[in-house]
């Protein structure tokens, strides 16, 4: 019979050992990452398949096993991406055999993301995201003013940057040329509306090109939605330039012609002026103003919008040489300035004839005296002063009318005379006799 303390010391030293040994196997086997079992299929998704410069984006391995399955929970997936970065970059499944990381895009191209879980991929195609530039299919270009005038303006190029998705891209850089003049900018960096803008000045027509990154889509990658199948969402392609054009066009300017009266104007009597706008049938635009500066030192006289002939009425105060000029703004800022010299002759002088309606009427009976004007030009009569007999009663009458009505009580020839006074103080008479029979 042999008892334990029979048993020979390295027996005893090997069943001392065993237990430690076991514990070894099973901390060194907790230690080894739990991975997908082989034949397991892994498909990436994420909410987006566009990002901005900076932006991030929830990307999410779905992971089954070969029955149709989730893993067991905790299976590790590495994420592994070729632009920005991605974290965790070990990340483990959960219930459903999902793992989530979240990528950082830093900049501009396609973020390609692929994912691994022992020895199952996502295969060779990854999943694409575009970043910043990469993402641009469409630039719509617009100018304001679309024209500019003849000498030369400012125009502002209006760039809007959409995605593939057709939304508006923000953040990315937008390269100007133009074919004729200069930018104020060369590159601008779209707005919170995907807008970036920059000012051309020139006074030739120009066509402005506004180019941004890369980004013809051949197909729109899917942005939601839970694969339950191992193949990798269709994402688009960044080939080609997203670009495009705006001309801006120079206003044709009207044109002004100032036709002066067919005689030489007289001072102090008003003559008529002809003034003929057209405004061009190519790349026209509304008439604003026509302003006349009559030479005189008179005030502008503004006609308005004046389109075809306006005939003003105009008197020059004194005689001599004018220069009349005539100034057309249309609403592109087009201006044209037209001249025209006038001689203004001496004005006539100031003259009054005097005539009655009837000769040798009796007494008692009615006169009627009527004294014209001439030479007055802007002046005015003012007062007339009437003397009926001269050399008898010396009846007189003033009157602010040419006109008036005087009765002879005696026969004889009457001497009969009217002092015309005008505005100026200026004075001028007549007479004329009248027999009363």
């Amino acid at each position: 019979m042999v008892s334990a303390f029979m048993l020979s010391r390295k027996r005893l030293a090997t069943l001392a050992l065993a237990p430690a040994v076991f514990f070894l196997i099973e901390t060194a086997c907790n230690r080894v990452p739990l991975t997908a079992p082989s034949g397991s299929s892994i498909t990436l998704t994420s909410a987006t398949s566009v990002l901005a410069v900076n932006g991030t984006a929830s990307i999410v391995a779905t992971v089954v096993e070969n029955a149709g399955t989730p893993p067991q929970a905790g299976t590790h997936v590495f994420f592994t991406t070729t632009l920005g970065t991605i974290q965790p970059s070990d990340a483990t499944t959960d219930s459903s055999g999902r793992a989530t990381a979240t990528l950082t895009a830093t900049s501009s191209g396609t973020a390609q993301i692929t994912a691994t879980s022992g020895g199952s991929s996502t295969g060779s195609n990854p999943l694409r995201i575009l970043v910043g530039t990469a993402a641009a299919q469409k630039v719509a270009v617009s100018a304001t003013p679309a024209t500019v005038p003849a000498a030369g303006g400012t125009s502002t190029i209006s760039a809007i940057v959409f995605d593939v998705n057709g939304s508006v891209l923000v953040g990315v850089p937008v390269t100007f040329s133009t074919t004729a003049g200069t930018l104020s900018a060369g590159v601008a960096t779209t707005d919170a509306t995907g807008n970036a803008q920059s000012t051309l000045t020139t006074s030739v027509q120009a066509t402005v090109t506004a180019s941004v990154g890369v980004g013809t889509s051949t197909t729109t990658p899917p942005t939601t939605g839970t694969p339950t199948t191992g193949t990798t969402p269709t994402t688009p392609s960044a080939t080609g330039q997203a670009s495009g054009s705006v001309t801006v066009a120079i206003a044709s300017a009207p044109t002004l012609v100032i036709t002066p009266p067919s005689t030489s104007p007289t001072a102090g009597i008003p003559s008529n002026f002809t003034f003929a706008v057209t405004v061009p049938s190519t790349n026209g635009s509304a008439i604003k103003s026509l302003v006349v500066d009559w030479g005189d030192s008179s005030p502008l006289q503004n006609l308005g919008a004046v389109t075809g002939n306006a005939i003003v009425s105009h008197s020059f105060g004194s005689s001599g040489t004018y220069v009349v000029t005539g100034t057309v703004t249309d609403a592109s800022g087009n201006s044209v300035a037209v001249s025209s010299v006038v001689f203004v002759q001496v004005a006539p002088p100031l003259s009054v004839s005097l005539t009655t309606s009837t000769n040798g009427v009796a007494p008692n009976a009615n006169t009627t005296f009527t004294a014209t004007v001439t030479g007055l030009g802007t002046q005015v009569a003012q007062t007339y002063h009437w003397d009926f007999d001269i050399n008898g009663d010396k009846t007189t009458d003033d009157t602010s009318s040419n006109t008036t009505v005087h009765t002879y009580t005696t026969t004889g020839n009457k001497s009969t005379k009217v002092t015309v006074t005008t505005n100026t103080g200026a004075t001028a008479s007549a007479a004329r006799t009248v027999t009363i029979q």
